[in-house]
């Protein structure tokens, strides 16, 4: 057990060093520590260096409460909720700071205020006076720190920076071991209450992310201290509390995470606010696929005491549902949520949470048509993505936006990599020419384009496109390329999932991979359900499979993806690559692979620029 602090009950500066006789001993000794403070600069920083590198190597986390330095008028504003800080002002005024620090600090203080803020050790929310306090400033000075059992807090006229301690200050200590419980208790509920914005002359605001986008930028150095192994492990996911508290400060919109950062758990944590503080009674959640939904149903159990109804394949539990929604979850698929949405009472609209998962899908011609205006009567709607927006799709985007909201919140697959969420991974590109026969069909098929449209048919050239592409993902000169690989490459077929635009190619694919790998299976859909899971628990080594397996499957044991097919559009390839991210708890060293196969050309094409986006990905490191 860690020894408490010994300090005096009371202390000036006249008589004693702060830093080296309160905050040292107390930091060292901490889990947590709050701070309420009317001036705080980063000074105190580089004053108690020592004990926040201790702090921070046991755990612990702080959060500061201070008064922001913004212009009279937008204090004004702000004050009598005109605006909010992402509109001005807090954000440029912070800004504005940041870079200040820059001109004036060393590089050794700015690199440790960044990682403090960039691990979460350090959380900051400014308060400003209202109502009644109009016009004032957030001016109180009191802490908290608390220890494993014991609790201790303090309050006095210092304020957090080097002048703080030139000035002659005191405070007053009140540890709980010396009977002084009371006292603390009090400070710990007047922080909760300003923290969480509950004191009616108060306006307390977060840092904008923007702001924090550029704290970030100062790490420029290694971090100063040694992160903790269980802050380690909580700092990979604090992602997902800053995207809970972007969608609950708007209310509607989509949050783009990679595949495997936990966007259903995020999205599950937000049902439970809303529904704790009673701003929803309900929830709804639709995709599209069995699996998703039969994995979605499993989630919902596992996190929340809801009942569940589900609407899909041969569930038909909907009218359950529409009798007793309060409490409840519908988990229906997007053509079963076409079916019944004017059922839904104008009770449960006001009353419910709409979670629209893949929601690139979402913006589909069909439900664009069927669903407009449908879905925004919605109180809250959350759209989740990896890839929110639909390429060369600009009315689907439009219809998504203006039912769901726009883009919230943004961690990607970089993001993921770096943060040691999502493993790194080698790209392997393998070059190939089409054969006589490919060109030949693709003559063929701009002549007849050509030949239509001069006959005044209606044609249209996207369906051209998409033809030709066709032609180049079952090249049968990728089959001799591909053997070539595997006689100097075996391993690449452990744990690996091959992506084959139809099933007639994948038979083609089969006739080699049996020469090398006999423990394979396909999965083209619902018939071959059964090899899906054979291959998710381990008894099948290889899975030959096309679009069915792309989104949202988890299958953490994944090492290796093979595209014979690829899109023109990032939104399949990143999909089906997120495939084989995921951390295996059974292999802490699994590092991905990714073979895919390229178009020899001349005037490039949409495979010369995939190559380019992948290697790129491919050099991302981990940073943890």
């Amino acid at each position: 057990m860690t020894e408490l602090p010994n300090i005096p009950l009371t202390l000036n500066t006249s008589d004693n060093n702060f830093s080296l006789e309160f905050y040292d001993p107390c930091l060292k000794w901490a889990k947590k520590y709050d701070r309420g403070v009317g001036y705080f600069t980063s000074s105190w920083i580089r004053s108690n260096a020592y004990g926040l590198s201790h702090f921070a190597a046991n755990g612990g986390t702080a959060r500061w409460i201070t008064s922001p330095i913004i212009d009279e008028r937008d204090l004004d504003a702000l004050s009598k909720g005109l605006i909010e800080p992402e509109d001005i002002d807090l954000v440029s005024t912070l800004k504005e700071e940041v870079r200040l620090l820059q001109e004036y600090l060393e590089e050794e203080t700015l690199n440790a205020i960044a990682w403090f803020i960039y691990d979460g050790i350090l959380e900051f929310r400014f308060a400003v006076p209202t109502k009644s306090l109009e016009g004032g400033d957030f001016h109180d000075k009191f802490g908290i720190f608390y220890g494993a059992e014991e609790k201790l807090s303090f309050n006095g006229s210092v304020n957090d920076s080097k002048k703080g301690e030139r000035n002659y200050e005191s405070i007053k200590v009140f540890p709980t071991w010396k009977g002084l419980g009371d006292f603390v208790e009090d400070d710990i509920k007047r922080f909760e209450k300003i923290w969480n914005n509950s004191d009616e002359n108060l306006k307390v605001f977060d840092m904008p992310s923007a702001v924090k986008e550029d704290i970030f930028t100062l790490r420029t150095l290694e971090r100063p201290y040694k992160l903790s192994e269980e802050k380690r492990i909580e700092n990979k996911w604090r992602h997902q509390d800053d995207a809970i508290r972007n969608f609950l400060n708007i209310g509607n919109g989509i949050l783009e995470m990679a595949t495997g950062t936990g966007k259903t758990r995020t999205a599950l944590s937000i049902v439970k606010i809303l529904h704790n503080n009673k701003s929803v009674k309900s929830a709804i959640v639709t995709v599209d696929g069995s699996d998703l939904l039969e994995q979605w149903s499993k989630e919902v159990g596992m996190w929340t005491n809801l009942t569940i109804y589900k609407q899909f394949s041969r569930y038909k539990e909907i009218s359950g549902f529409l009798l007793n929604p309060e409490n409840a979850v519908l988990i229906i698929s997007r053509e079963f949520l076409v079916d019944f949405i004017d059922h839904f009472t104008n009770q449960i609209l006001t009353n419910s949470i709409i979670i629209c998962d893949e929601v690139h899908g979402f913006g589909a011609p069909m439900l664009v048509k069927k669903l407009s205006g449908k879905i925004s009567p919605f109180k809250y709607r959350l759209g989740l993505s990896a890839t929110p927006e639909r390429e060369y799709d600009e009315n689907g985007n439009d219809f998504i936006e203006a039912e769901i909201g726009g883009k919230v919140f943004e961690f990607g697959l970089e993001d993921a990599i770096r943060r040691g969420i999502l493993c790194e991974f080698d790209y392997t590109p393998l070059e190939f020419e089409l054969t006589e026969e490919d060109r030949k069909k693709i003559k063929q098929l701009i002549a007849t384009h050509n030949a239509k449209k001069q006959a005044g048919e209606y044609v249209v050239d996207e369906n051209l496109f998409r033809d030709i592409a066709r032609v180049k993902k079952v090249s049968k000169a990728k089959l001799p390329i591909f053997y070539s690989f595997l006689q100097l490459n075996r391993d690449i077929l452990d744990r690996s999932i091959i992506f084959v635009e139809t099933k007639e190619f994948g038979e083609a694919v089969q006739q080699i991979l049996i020469r090398f790998e006999p423990n394979y299976h396909t999965y083209y859909g619902e018939d071959d359900r059964q090899n899906l899971l054979r291959f998710s628990n381990g008894e099948l080594n290889c899975l030959i499979t096309s679009k069915r397996i792309s989104e949202g499957i988890d299958i953490s044991s994944v090492n290796n993806i093979i595209l014979f097919s690829a899109d023109k559009a990032k939104i399949q390839t990143i999909q089906r690559i997120g495939r084989s991210l995921r951390l295996d708890p059974n292999n802490p060293k699994k590092r991905a692979a990714v073979v895919d196969f390229i178009q020899v050309s001349d005037e490039g094409n949409s495979d010369h620029d995939r190559r380019i986006w992948l290697n790129e990905m491919a050099k991302v490191k981990r940073e943890e």
